[in-house]
């Protein structure tokens, strides 16, 4: 479902954000798997990964997770007063995708202790934090999407199958929400 906010921040607003390179083919730390269902989702489509032969190098993006948030980023989380959620925000840069791949919502099922059977509770909105730039394409269950402007929002229950690529020039900034 995609639905739109009113921008009210700047790519300035972005610039302070503590940036922690990922990659969706290597994620989850050996000496620390947290032993959740979700973890064993993750670590399912890393395998699916390597059988698809996709390059770690490819799989890099960068999260920031929870920061503080200024006065022009609070209005992303106005939505979401009423409910249990987490937020975090996603770069992508030129050349990287996040391959086709479920959300597991690991930190999100470690930090409120939920069950495999509340999985389909769990709901994702990710916030286009700035405006589409050529080559960024957005794939959520089968549904294409591209030319979106900064606020415009996109949301999904459970174990939905998306990606985004960016072979383009910017990069692609999104929040994520989390919540039940």
């Amino acid at each position: 479902m995609k639905t739109s906010i009113p921008k009210t921040w700047t790519d300035n607003d972005l610039d302070s954000f503590i940036w922690i390179p990922t990659y969706a083919t290597d994620e989850i730390p050996e000496n620390n798997s947290w032993d959740t269902f979700a973890t064993k989702d993750k670590l399912f489509l890393e395998k699916k990964y390597k059988e698809w032969g996709i390059p770690k190098e490819g799989s890099l993006h960068y999260m920031c997770i929870r920061p503080e948030l200024n006065e022009n980023l609070k209005s992303i989380l106005l939505n979401f007063t009423e409910v249990n959620f987490n937020y975090n925000f996603l770069k992508l840069t030129p050349g990287c995708q996040l391959v086709w791949h479920f959300d597991t919502f690991a930190t999100f099922v470690k930090y409120n202790g939920l069950n495999e059977t509340d999985i389909d509770k769990v709901t994702r909105t990710i916030i286009m934090m700035k405006d589409w730039d050529h080559g960024q394409v957005l794939e959520i269950d089968g549904k294409i999407s591209s030319h979106w402007k900064a606020g415009d929002s996109f949301t999904w229950t459970g174990h939905t199958w998306h990606g985004v690529c960016n072979f383009g020039p910017s990069d692609i900034i999104v929040s994520q929400i989390t919540f039940l």
